[in-house]
C-alpha cells in the first residue's frame, strides 16, 4: 500500500493537476490524454492547450487516470523489488514532499484571502443580480465576497496549518488542521461546481496521507496507550534555522497581504459612503425608511 501511495503522491502532485513540474503542454502528454479521454470519457482533448481557468477539464481527468494507472504499475514493481517494510528514509522522503506541497499551496491560497484577491469585494453589478442569474460557483463567490471578515478567517484556516507543517514537532497537528480545512474546501468545490475539484481533492489526500504516516501515534493518543518518543538526531544549524526563517517570511507576507486587502476594503467603503445612494451602490434598494433591525 505504501508503494502505491508514495508513487501516486509523487506523480499526481509532481506532474498532475497544478503540478510542481508543468507537463500539460508537452505534445506526447496531450496525445496520450486524448487517447484515454476518447476511450473512457468519449470526449476529445484539444492537442493545443487552451486557457480555460479550469482544473477539471477532460485533459485533467484523463491525465489523472493515466497517472493513477502508472502509479499502480510503479507501486507493484516497487513492492516486488522491495518486499520489506518501507525504510525510514522512504517514509521521510514522502513526508517531506507532502509537507512542501501543502505548505506552498496553503500559503498561496491563504495569502490571496488576506488580500481579498481570490473572491474580491462585492460590487453593485453583483448585488443587483438575482440568485437565478448566478451559477453555483458565482453564488459561492458572492457569499464569500459579502464578508471580508469571513475571508480573513478562511485565510487563517489555510495559513495556520502551513506554519505548523514547517516545524517537525507540529507536523501531525498541522496535518490535522490541513485535513479539516481541505475537507471544507473540497466540499465547497464539489457541491458548488468550482472547477478545482481534482486539485483540492489531492491536497486533502496529501493531508490524510501525512496523518496515516503517524497512524500509530494517533492511535496511541486516542486509546491512551504509550508510544516511544521519536529520537531526533542532531541537525546542522541551517536545518534548524530554516523553518523559523520560512515562518518569519510567511508572517511578513501575511502582513503585507493584509495591508493590501485592508487598503482595498477602505477604498471600497469610502466609495460607498461618498455615493449619493449608498444602499444602491452596495446593490440594495430601499423599501422602507426605518428598517426593523435599526
Amino acid at each position: 500500500m505504501f508503494t502505491f501511495t508514495a508513487s501516486y503522491a509523487f506523480l499526481s502532485l509532481g506532474v498532475g493537476t497544478q503540478p510542481l513540474l508543468p507537463v500539460s503542454t508537452l505534445p506526447w502528454v496531450r496525445q496520450l490524454a486524448d487517447v484515454v479521454s476518447r476511450a473512457v470519457f468519449h470526449v476529445p482533448v484539444p492537442l493545443v492547450p487552451q486557457p480555460t481557468g479550469s482544473g477539471d477539464t477532460a485533459f485533467d481527468w484523463a491525465w489523472t487516470l493515466c497517472l493513477l494507472l502508472l502509479a499502480v504499475g510503479a507501486g507493484l514493481v516497487w513492492a516486488a523489488r522491495q518486499r520489506a517494510a518501507p525504510t525510514a528514509g522512504q517514509r521521510t522522503a514522502v513526508r517531506t514532499f507532502l509537507r512542501v506541497v501543502l505548505i506552498w499551496w496553503l500559503t498561496v491560497y491563504g495569502l490571496s484571502k488576506f488580500a481579498f484577491s481570490q473572491f474580491g469585494l462585492l460590487n453593485s453589478w453583483q448585488l443587483a443580480g438575482t440568485y437565478g442569474d448566478s451559477s453555483p460557483m458565482g453564488l459561492l463567490w458572492r457569499f464569500m465576497a459579502a464578508s471580508p471578515g469571513y475571508q480573513l478567517v478562511a485565510g487563517v484556516a489555510e495559513v495556520l496549518p502551513a506554519l505548523l507543517l514547517l516545524h517537525r514537532r507540529t507536523v501531525t497537528v498541522g496535518a490535522l488542521v490541513a485535513a479539516v480545512t481541505m475537507t471544507n474546501v473540497f466540499a465547497l468545490n464539489l457541491f458548488y461546481d468550482v472547477p478545482v475539484k481534482l486539485f483540492s481533492g489531492h491536497l486533502l489526500l496529501a493531508a490524510l496521507v501525512l496523518l496515516a504516516l503517524d497512524a500509530r501515534r494517533l492511535r496511541a493518543v486516542l486509546t491512551g496507550h504509550e508510544v516511544a518518543a521519536v529520537a531526533w538526531g542532531p541537525r546542522p544549524l541551517w536545518r534548524r534555522a530554516l523553518p523559523w526563517l520560512l515562518t518569519a517570511l510567511v508572517v511578513v507576507q501575511v502582513g503585507l497581504s493584509l495591508r493590501a486587502g485592508l487598503q482595498a476594503l477602505r477604498e471600497d467603503r469610502v466609495a460607498t459612503r461618498s455615493s449619493p445612494a449608498p444602499l444602491k451602490t452596495r446593490g440594495f434598494n430601499l423599501i422602507q425608511e426605518k428598517p426593523f433591525n435599526r
